[in-house]
């Protein structure tokens, strides 16, 4: 990985949520309460809860759930759960999760304050920068490039650093994100009529590598 490549980052959520993101961008835990009522959780609320509680030791500081969570590959641990079943609250599948796709260099031309870190950012041993600059270094790009990332007895911290987050305060506006990802051609339908009564023309793209 070199400075000179495009970063490309992504955040999955339900379908059913693409058009009121569209409309509000997709805001931090914390921005969201009261602001909108999703019809799907498709979070863990015990990790939502840490996330409340961990501290963000760089500015502009706040805890991690004051961020909007972006990461730098798909098929992750969290979708992960989903597909196993593991995640309590959230009873559908990965068939109707969309990924919001960007890049990092959008979130620094429109000025968001953005943090980055080397793994799941409620974990005490991961590293917080705001310098994308930072960023060839301190992630695991084999690691994220790879289909898959089970922890093995040489690196027993793979699924922990494949969860590195590019954390953006408050929330994303809409017009960050250039694309969405569907795993089918039916569901990108979905995608693409939630998205026009949103009124934007973002494109839709089937990519079901992206999926477990």
């Amino acid at each position: 990985m070199v400075a000179s490549e495009p970063v490309w980052i992504m955040h999955f959520t339900h379908v059913s949520h693409l058009t009121a993101i569209a409309t509000a961008g997709l805001l931090s835990d914390s921005a969201a309460q009261g602001a909108l009522s999703f019809k799907v959780e498709v979070g863990n609320t015990g990790i939502k809860q840490q996330r409340r509680q961990r501290v963000v030791p760089v500015a502009p500081g706040g805890v991690v759930a004051d961020y909007a969570p972006v990461y730098f590959a798909p098929r992750s641990p969290m979708m992960y759960a989903i597909f196993k079943g593991r995640v309590p609250n959230y009873q559908g599948t990965c068939d109707e999760l969309v990924y919001l796709v960007s890049k990092v260099q959008h979130m620094i031309d429109l000025r968001l304050p953005t943090v980055f870190t080397d793994r799941n950012a409620v974990l005490q041993v991961a590293r917080f920068s705001t310098h994308a600059s930072e960023l060839a270094s301190m992630i695991d790009w084999s690691l994220m490039r790879a289909t898959y990332w089970t922890n093995t007895e040489e690196e027993p911290d793979r699924l922990e650093r494949r969860m590195a987050e590019c954390l953006v305060h408050n929330g994303v506006p809409w017009s960050a994100f250039s694309a969405v990802v569907a795993r089918n051609e039916a569901r990108a339908q979905q995608a693409t009529a939630a998205l026009a009564a949103a009124g934007v023309a973002t494109r839709v793209y089937v990519r079901p590598t992206w999926y477990f």
